[in-house]
This record gives C-alpha cells, structure tokens and sequence, in this order.
C-alpha cells in the first residue's frame, strides 16, 4: 500500500487549517486578548461612543417638532448609552503605564535590612519589562496586518498611534531603570551616613545601660546597709538622672533630625497614649509620688477597692507599682485570716482610687472606735464613770455616746479614742478586754452583748 497520497491529503488538510485560521485571526485581530489592543479598543470604542451621543443630541434639538424622526433619535440614543456601560472610562495607555512610575523613598532601618522598596522596585521592573513586550507584539501585529490588509479594519492611523506611543514606553523603562540606580545609591549612603550612626548610638546607650545597671546594683548592696531609708530615694535619683541623660543624648545626637523626630513621635502619640495609657498613667504617677512625698516606704496605706480595702505597709515603690505587705485588718476581724500577702498596686491608683495614708498624722494617731450593747434598764451614768475610770488608768483620751440599737431594744455605747496606727489592734485588745471585765464586776451593768467594729 502506497502512503503518498495519504501524506498529501495530510499536509493538504493541515495547510487548509493553518491557513482558515489565519484568516479568522486577520478577520478578528481587534478580539486579541493582548492588554494594549484590548485597552487602544475600549478607549476607541468609548470616545466613538460619546461622539454618537453628542451628534445624535444634536439632532434631537433640531428635530424636536418632527416627532416620528425624534422617537427614532431617541431609540438610538438610548442604545449608545447603553453600548457607552460596556467600555471602561479613563482606561488608556497612560492609565496602564502609571504604575511604574517610581518615587525614590527615604531609606529606614527596616527598609535597609529587609530590602522593601528594592524588592518593589524589582517587581515593577519585571512587569514593565512583560507589559513592554507585550506592546511590541501588539505594535508588531498590526503593522502585520495592515501591510497585508491596508483596507481592512486596522488603518494607518492605528498603527501610527502605537508607533508614537512605542517611545512613552521606552522612555518610562529607562526612568525606572535609572530609578534602580539611584536606589541602590540610597542604600549606599544610608549605611555610610545613618546605619553606623545608630550602631554607634545604640553601642553608648547600652554601655551606659550597663554602667547604670552596676550602680544599681552598689546602691542595693552597699547603700541599702548604712542608709536603709535612703536607698530607695538615691535608687530613684538614679533613675531619673539615667533616663534625663539618656533623652539628652539621644536629642544632641539626632538633633539634624529632630523635627522628624518629634513629627514622627506626634503620630504615633495617638497610639501609644491609647495602647500605653496605664503604663504612663504610672511613669506620671511614680514621678508625682516622688516628688509631692504624699506616700513613703514605710508608710501605712488603706486602699479602696470598690465596696472592699487592703491595709498594709509600703515596702517599695517602682516606676511602675507600689508594694504593700498587707498587715491585720484591724477594722473586720473576720478578715484576719487572709492577710499577710504582698500586694502590688498600680501607681496610677493614687489619680484613680482612694488613699488613707495613716503614717501622715501626727505620730501616726488615728481615731478607734469600740462598741457595747446595753440592756435599756441599766444607770449610763454608772456605766459612763466605770468608762471613765478604765480609760484614765489606760491612759487614752475618750469620748463615750450612746444610742439606740436598730431594733430599739437595747442601747449601744460607742466609745472613740486615738492610738498609734502601728499599735491599734493590741490597744483594742487590751481597751476592750478591761472594759469588759469592769462592766461584768459590776452588777448593776447589764450587757446584752458586746463587739468591737470600726
């Protein structure tokens, strides 16, 4: 069997192809999906469009009494408006070109060390670079089609707009070329000019850190054994001069830049106020307690929790917290059980919360107050000389009144009278138990009950 008229009818056949699709191409080159052709179409499209619009306006003013011809018009106006939805306005080749022009940006530590705006740069290169060859075979196709088909749907016109146009494009891939240069050139300067200088800086604040921490350190070793009271005062001093002299620094060797700086800080004040409100809330507030001396180590706070309180003795005051170590209730004895905890405390409580600081009085006195309940038949004045005298031989200063119970079925004696802050639960102890004993000794004196509360 022979195989060469079946080879014949094959190429035949795949010549009859080839040749069928060119000729479909030729027939459809505006339908190519190429971006430029596609984009050199809508605007065409578009700006044909409006044309039609405006003219067929036009006609509508002039033929406004001839009404067969204005409803006619107007049919047609309608379609070219609706034909008008179909093409995107404003796209043109200078739309598509406005990406890649590329603005030089001022180099950051993060920007050098993570190559941001040159990885950027890289991208729109290489897109550029797709977007370009893909105008020269559009550019190409036509020039093709028309030397081939003078008289078909391309004319000279559009081939000459993609020719003038080919020099936009070379001239926008030379700029971000020479972009790239100039970027690396940044990069360049940047390490010489500024990266070395904050490696400097950043080397001097740690070696003061450093000096900072070991003087610390002395003054909790050294300081702390000869001046118990003082040292937390010099630790203080310490902190303020570092952190003064830090800033100081800081603005003598970026002062070049520091209206960038304090641009730069007004920003991201915003932020940082809401994101860090209660850390400054405490940094102002362990600057206002230091200097205002309105709470000491040492001292003997109560503080407000909602409808509960802690009492307790300062122990230490940060930049950040005032530490109490919680000591007896002496107001609620059925509080006892849960003191002695260290308890750390904002110092942003002393603008929020209430303090009684009882170490502010003089000596350190505060008011007591212990109560008896009486059966209404007893002799108050029997019980108000029996007081006085158990006072007197205590040595306290009182002040007896007496009142109603709730219910009315009884009478309550309050007693009031001043003791040290640091002594009230032994004097309350001891105040209360004699007066007990001496109403008891007497028959006369009825208790119906007997309590302490503050």
């Amino acid at each position: 069997m022979s195989f060469k008229p079946l080879l014949l009818l094959l190429l035949s056949t795949l010549l009859f192809c080839t040749e069928s699709t060119n000729t479909q191409e030729s027939k459809n080159i505006w339908d190519n999906k190429n971006i430029w052709i596609k984009t050199y179409v809508n605007n065409k499209n578009y700006y044909t469009t409006i044309n039609n619009i405006v003219k067929i306006e036009q006609k509508i003013k002039r033929n406004q009494k001839n009404s067969s011809v204005l409803e006619s018009l107007k049919r047609r106006l309608e379609l070219q408006k609706s034909k008008l939805e179909l093409y995107e306005r404003n796209k043109s080749f200078e739309t598509l070109l406005a990406p890649f022009k590329f603005t030089l940006p001022e180099i950051t530590a993060y920007d050098y060390f993570y190559k941001i705006s040159q990885e950027k740069l890289t991208r729109d290169i290489d897109k550029l670079i797709f977007m370009k060859n893909e105008f020269n075979k559009a550019n190409s196709l036509l020039n093709n089609f028309y030397k081939k088909n003078p008289k078909a749907s391309v004319s000279l016109e559009d081939t000459k707009y993609f020719e003038e146009f080919s020099e936009n494009i070379n001239k926008t891939y030379l700029n971000i070329i020479e972009s790239k240069t100039e970027l690396d050139k940044k990069y360049i300067e940047y390490y010489q000019e500024k990266l070395q200088k904050h490696i400097v800086t950043f080397a001097i604040v740690l070696i003061v850190y450093f000096i900072y921490k070991i003087l610390m350190l002395i003054n909790n070793a050294i300081v702390k054994n000869f001046y118990k009271e003082g040292s937390s005062v010099y630790a203080k001093v310490l902190s303020i001069v570092f952190y003064m002299s830090l800033f100081l620094y800081l603005v003598v060797r970026y002062m070049e830049d520091f209206i960038y700086i304090i641009t730069f800080l007004s920003v991201v004040a915003a932020a940082l106020t809401i994101a860090l409100r209660e850390l400054i809330l405490n940094i102002v507030a362990s600057i206002y307690i230091f200097f205002s001396n309105m709470l000491r180590v040492g001292d003997r706070v109560m503080v407000q929790f909602e409808t509960k309180h802690t009492i307790g003795d300062i122990t230490d005051i940060s930049m950040m917290k005032i530490k109490l170590n919680e000591i007896d209730d002496y107001t609620n004895v059925k509080e006892v059980k849960s003191v002695g905890r260290t308890i750390y405390i904002p110092n942003s409580y002393v603008f929020t919360k209430v303090f009684y600081n009882y170490s502010r009085k003089k000596n350190g006195v505060v008011n007591d107050l212990i109560e008896f309940e009486f059966t209404v038949e007893n002799d108050f004045e029997k019980i108000e000389k029996i007081t006085n005298e158990v006072m007197n031989s205590l040595g306290f200063s009182y002040k007896i009144t007496f009142t109603l119970n709730s219910l009315k079925t009884g009478v309550v004696g309050l007693i009031s009278y001043q003791t040290n802050y640091k002594d009230i639960s032994k004097t309350r102890g001891d105040v209360s138990i004699h007066l007990l004993q001496a109403y008891r000794l007497d028959e006369n004196i009825k208790l119906k009950g007997a309590k302490t509360a503050s």
